[in-house]
């Protein structure tokens, strides 16, 4: 699936960023990315790890 690998590069770019830097826009764009993955994926592991880091 095209979105584990969407999930793990937002991962990455969100863990690199100071946590000043993921709020706005920046958590708005990836909770998108979440928000578009079939219910049905959400339990891959890179999908529940996208949902922790953007919970955290």
């Amino acid at each position: 699936m095209h979105g584990v690998g969407a999930c793990r590069r937002t991962i990455a770019a969100l863990t690199a960023l100071p946590g000043d830097y993921r709020t706005g826009l920046v958590h708005r764009r990836a909770q998108d990315l979440h928000e578009a993955i079939p219910t049905q994926h959400h339990h891959e592991r890179a999908v529940r790890e996208l949902r922790d880091v953007l919970t955290a």
